[in-house]
């Protein structure tokens, strides 16, 4: 065991144990401390921090976060494992821990079907006890011969089942997908988390709107079947933005639809498609459904500036998941043309 000293931005002091070879983050986080991330995978660079004192070892040096690293020392805690008592410095400040607190478990993933050729839904069968998560939240899969973990929101919110259900895009150039998209999916699996702080609860008792790009729509669908459990949306009457590129590679449509009918039409869904401009093979299928024909972003724009901005209605938490552009341009979008409070909009960018 390794001892790492932590100091944040403000100069606030704190110190946990490592393992050797395990990521600094997922010590961290697994030992309460609110080491400051986002992704968990090397993709964002947001777990930047210094080493002052002690020895590293880089687990992932191609990782595109490490962009950021730009002095000597800086590293990201997530590819980053110590090889010797360390002393660290953080780029911001503490976060709040992660809640649930974050652990380790084995499973089995598993494909459970294919909704095109490039998405699929799988199940993950735990070996231990459950993993508690808030609907919304994410974990890190990583398997045997595959370097680093991937992240994958839950598209369910069964915490009392040891069984996740992700929903996953396959990469063209991803090593992790092409793994798992040959063939039966049959992968013994290591998952961490949970991670992510674009959660909700029925208890706060506010209306919401999603925007939802691609894969983006996992979270929101745990989001939402949470709220239909409980009946949320009776008084409070929400709207989803679910963006992609084209009719013919829809998905996901059929558990939309029935989501409407579920809540009597108290959640609207609105499906935006980039790429064309009419759909009329899906239109007639799913009348529950509204369509639309543009980027996402701009769609659910134009709805928040001409309904939800003139409403006298309580205003809305918004969410947002899809991939970093999306992510961009809506948050864009809400925050700079829609006047939109930072601290209203919730979301996670792990792509």
């Amino acid at each position: 065991m390794m001892l790492v000293e932590v100091v944040d931005r403000k100069g606030e002091r704190t110190a946990f144990t490592a393992e050797p070879g395990q990521r600094l983050l997922h010590a961290g986080l697994m030992k309460g401390i609110g080491l400051p991330h986002e992704c968990g995978t090397g993709t964002c660079g947001n777990c930047k921090a210094s080493v002052v004192t002690g020895m590293v070892s880089n687990l992932w040096p191609q990782a595109p976060g490490t962009k950021v690293c730009r002095r000597s020392g800086e590293v990201l805690l997530c590819q980053t494992a110590a090889t010797s008592p360390l002393q660290v410095k953080l780029s911001s400040a503490f976060l709040a821990p992660c809640q649930p607190p974050c652990a380790t478990r084995s499973g089995r993933l598993t494909l459970k079907r294919m909704l095109t050729p490039d998405v699929g839904l799988f199940d993950v069968s735990l070996n231990e006890s459950p993993i508690k998560y808030q609907p919304g939240q994410f974990v890190l899969l990583s398997i045997p011969g595959v370097e680093g973990p991937r992240a994958y929101s839950m598209i369910s919110h069964e915490p009392n089942e040891a069984r996740l259900s992700l929903l996953i895009r396959r990469s063209q150039d991803g090593m992790f997908t092409s793994r798992i998209f040959e063939g039966e999916c049959d992968e013994d699996v290591e998952v961490f988390g949970p991670l992510g702080r674009a959660t909700f609860t029925t208890s706060e008792q506010r209306p919401f709107i999603a925007v939802a790009g691609g894969s983006g729509i996992a979270g929101m669908m745990a989001i939402i079947r949470h709220a239909l459990a409980d009946g949320h949306f009776d008084g409070y009457p929400s709207h989803l933005f679910f963006g992609l590129r084209h009719p013919d590679a829809s998905y996901l449509l059929d558990e939309l639809s029935e989501f409407v009918e579920r809540s009597s039409g108290k959640l609207q869904v609105t499906v935006a498609f980039s790429d064309a401009l009419s759909a009329e093979s899906v239109t007639s299928r799913y009348p529950a459904l509204g369509f639309s024909f543009g980027p996402v972003h701009e769609v659910a724009r134009d709805y928040v500036r001409g309904v939800v901005k003139a409403s006298d209605v309580q205003k809305p938490l918004f969410f947002v998941g899809g991939p970093p552009p999306m992510v961009d341009a809506t948050m864009r979008a809400l925050i700079t043309e829609c006047k939109i409070s930072p601290t209203e909009i919730r979301y996670d960018r792990f792509g």
